[in-house]
């Protein structure tokens, strides 16, 4: 009997149903909202992995993820509205419960309510997130981030959509931030930004782990927190960073990343960042209220100043002075990210050495969905239980 061809990158790139990325990747829990964008009595249309869902939040505080169309005759049922802890459709009028059983249809002489039912999904609110299991049988246990767990201050950060596979940001590894970050780290004098960047990087029971060297291949200890960052299957990384608020730069502050890179289809993904921070109390209800302020300001704009880029109306070290630097970096990666195409479209790559981090990515997941595919035992990632923060609490393993 033929052997099945050995799984190519471009394979993982669809993620819809029966895909082979979209099979492994409904294994997992996944981010979808922030928590502050679905407010009580609201609906929200939703898509994840190439699928579409009506997310709502009851007059109850919970949210709630159900079915995108009404099962009457395929209306949205995010432009209808909520009543109490149930959503009504807009066309005509039948009501689903927080189940998701039809228990009104107002139209009807004779109503047959209790043949009518809606998908529901299970959610979980944590980090400033809203996560949602969609995949089949019961979720795998819901895990949490011990450095998302301490005590400061979290902030997500709005959400980045971009026109690109999920792989093209996820691969984005830390030979970039020279290059791809050159103009707004000259323009704001941080020389360290511009220091080559390799790593050595190794398999975990939660991913791998990346730890930067410096020029003469040693363990780069001047990096401090910066120094190690963390992946987690099947996309989340995490990372240390001083702050880059403003107003509070310049107080050695700092933030722990975790960023969730999600598919949102096979041609868009959307990227929560969510930031801890170790401010409390008074101080730390300012930071975040300063960094929301900050950040919602520059979201409605930053992506039309990207395309103008890539269209070559405009060119990074053109950005105004005026852009805080988070933003800039989020333009700057968008240019790269969004310029590289499809990963089925570019020609052959060559990678090299210092792609070390890129190739263990691709061979975890290659091997991970080759398992799933063949019916053999794949890995159980599990998220470590202790604080990963290098240099201050000492548990990196």
């Amino acid at each position: 009997m033929a052997r099945a061809p050995r799984l190519q990158m471009s394979d993982l790139e669809p993620v819809g149903l029966g895909t082979p990325a979209g099979r492994y990747l409904r294994r997992f829990w996944h981010p979808v909202l922030r928590c502050k964008d679905l407010q009580a009595g609201r609906a929200k249309p939703i898509e994840l992995l190439s699928e579409q869902f009506t997310a709502y939040r009851g007059n109850d505080g919970v949210a709630r993820v159900t079915g995108f169309r009404c099962p009457h005759r395929g209306t949205q049922l995010s432009a209808g509205w909520v009543e109490g802890d149930s959503l009504r459709c807009r066309y005509h009028g039948w009501r689903f419960d927080d189940s998701g059983q039809c228990v009104e249809q107002p139209n009807e002489e004779k109503p047959f309510c209790e043949k009518i039912q809606l998908p529901t999904y299970q959610t979980r609110e944590y980090a400033e997130l809203i996560f949602i299991y969609i995949g089949e049988g019961e979720p795998p246990p819901f895990q949490q981030y011990p450095d998302m767990d301490m005590p400061g201050v979290i902030v997500a950060d709005p959400p980045e959509y971009l026109p690109c596979s999920f792989w093209n940001k996820q691969e984005n590894d830390a030979g970039h931030i020279p290059w791809v970050h050159r103009a707004t780290a000259k323009r704001e004098g941080w020389s360290h930004y511009l220091e080559p960047r390799c790593e050595d990087v190794e398999e975990t029971d939660y991913g791998f782990k990346a730890t930067r060297k410096a020029g003469n291949n040693s363990v780069d200890v001047d990096a401090g927190p910066r120094r190690a960052a963390y992946f987690y299957m099947p996309y989340t990384r995490q990372f240390w960073q001083l702050t880059r608020a403003q107003g509070y730069d310049g107080r050695n502050i700092w933030d722990t990343k975790i960023v969730f890179t999600v598919p949102v289809n096979d041609q868009k993904f959307v990227s929560f960042d969510v930031t801890c921070t170790p401010l409390l109390g008074m101080e730390g209800r300012a930071y975040a209220e300063a960094r929301y302020s900050q950040q919602e300001a520059d979201d409605k704009t930053r992506w039309n100043i990207a395309e103008k880029i890539i269209a070559g109306e405009m060119a990074i070290e053109d950005l105004p002075n005026d852009i805080q630097a988070n933003t800039c970096f989020e333009i700057e990666d968008y240019v790269t990210q969004v310029g590289q195409g499809t990963v089925a479209g570019r020609p052959q790559e060559h990678l090299g050495p210092t792609d070390n981090r890129v190739a263990l990515l691709r061979r975890l997941w290659i091997r991970e969905v080759t398992a799933m595919i063949d019916g053999k035992p794949m890995k159980n990632w599990k998220i470590p239980e202790e604080s990963m923060v290098p240099g201050i609490v000492d548990s990196v393993s």
